[in-house]
């Protein structure tokens, strides 16, 4: 029920005291100045009503103001233009997508997930809106895109994260340590570790984990979906590049990692999720008597990581085999550690259910039940399938049956699925 207002309460006339004041001054103070402020033009042009320009002003107090972006959430921003709970219902409208704030790039906003599985957002001024403002003869500088920046250089590759959380498989302790990553990483979480000290109020979303286990388990897979779920793009590097045959290069690639991602977070404006492959090709513990030039080397390229991982800013995820095998003083690094198992018969019978193409010509006989129980990771049942279409596609009616499967799961489990072999599919 719409709320209603008596003019003469104590309360109104004191609110309405202040506003008068405050306009006052304002008139005040334009009439002092030479020009026309740049605001009033920049709402003129671009038509914004009385909501809209109050919005637009929290949000550059908060720019401006250093305060702790209190008023970056969509409910603080509807309760400034809203007199009652009818309001704040009809003027949420004002910041969806296809609003005139964020539509004539005025506003942005970022998403992340929140602790019951939503998606808050948290708005500020567009850079662009900002040089406009208060450059407005400068020449704009355009927003370089990522994916453009990303085929200037060698070192990184660009993935367009396609598969959700729901879409891996994994133990049920791995999810949870999932989900409690995720929860950390929540906005409202990190705004109140902002409030109470811990996090500097200037710094963004962070964190840095490890994702350990058997190849074939989903560790690339569950980084990517990481990035989907929080909405962010990734950009992948695979330590094996990083050795070279001659002594200082592999030095000086270390740090070149890490220099040219904050080279490519600047050029794009954007904080993409750094993914480190095959960790454990840089992570491996020092030499303890470094007596020749490689061993030096070795020490010396560990200690760049080391310096560099400390202070990165940001989400940076790490994939590796064997979590034995890294330097316990890379291990203190990561805030997070999460442990990839192979997958139980159970496991197995639900990725054989999600990867069986959907439009294959699947016999009615087919038993998923007898397929899963083959020791195969999610990696080894993708190729698995994939084999068996290319034979069944030869066919003149090709049918995917347990025979066909059979064949192809026995081929690859005496050779290429050997249990110590990595088999780079989802690994």
């Amino acid at each position: 029920m719409r709320q209603s207002y008596d003019p003469s309460a104590p309360g109104f006339k004191r609110v309405k005291g202040r506003i008068a004041t405050l306009e006052s001054q304002i008139k005040a103070r334009v009439s002092t100045s030479k020009e026309s402020p740049k605001l009033v033009k920049y709402f003129k042009d671009r038509r914004f009503d009385e909501k809209e320009r109050l919005i637009f002003l929290a949000l550059l107090k908060e720019e401006y103001g250093g305060n702790d972006d209190s008023l970056r959430d969509m409910n603080a921003l509807i309760e400034i233009v809203s007199f009652d709970d009818y309001d704040k219902i009809k003027n949420r409208g004002l910041l969806e997508e296809n609003a005139p704030l964020i539509s004539k790039g005025a506003i942005d906003y970022d998403e992340t997930l929140t602790p019951f599985g939503g998606i808050s957002r948290s708005f500020y001024i567009a850079d662009e809106a900002l040089k406009e403002i208060i450059h407005p003869n400068k020449q704009k500088r355009p927003k370089a895109k990522l994916d453009a920046i990303i085929k200037e250089q060698e070192i990184f590759e660009l993935i367009d994260p396609k598969t959700s959380l729901d879409d891996v498989v994994l133990s049920d302790q791995t999810r949870q340590t999932l989900n409690s990553v995720l929860k950390q990483m929540d906005a409202r979480v990190v705004q109140r570790l902002k409030d109470w000290g811990i996090k500097d109020k200037k710094s963004s979303i962070a964190a840095k984990i490890i994702l350990y286990g058997f190849p074939g388990t989903g560790k690339t897979m569950t980084a990517l979906s990481i990035a989907k779920t929080l909405k962010k793009q990734i950009i992948s590097f695979d330590c094996s590049k990083i050795l070279s045959m001659y002594v200082g290069e592999s030095e000086k690639n270390a740090r070149k990692i890490f220099d040219s991602y904050k080279e490519v977070a600047a050029k794009s404006r954007t904080e993409p999720i750094l993914l480190l492959n095959e960790a454990d090709q840089f992570l491996s513990g020092r030499v303890a008597s470094a007596g020749g030039g490689a061993e030096k080397m070795h020490n010396q390229m560990q200690n760049i990581f080391l310096e560099q991982i400390e202070r990165f800013e940001g989400i940076l995820i790490a994939a590796t085999n064997l979590l034995e095998n890294i330097d316990p003083a890379f291990s203190r690094r990561f805030d997070y550690k999460i442990k990839f198992e192979k997958p139980t018969e159970k496991q197995r019978l639900e990725i054989w259910t999600k990867l069986m193409p959907k439009k294959a010509p699947v016999d009615k006989n087919l038993d998923l039940n007898a397929l899963a129980k083959y020791p195969l990771t999610g990696a080894q049942i993708a190729l698995a399938i994939k084999n068996a279409a290319t034979i069944a596609a030869q066919e003149s009616a090709p049918l995917f049956t347990n025979k066909l499967f059979d064949s192809a799961i026995k081929k690859e489990l005496s050779g290429a699925f050997d249990d110590e072999k990595t088999l780079g599919f989802l690994a």
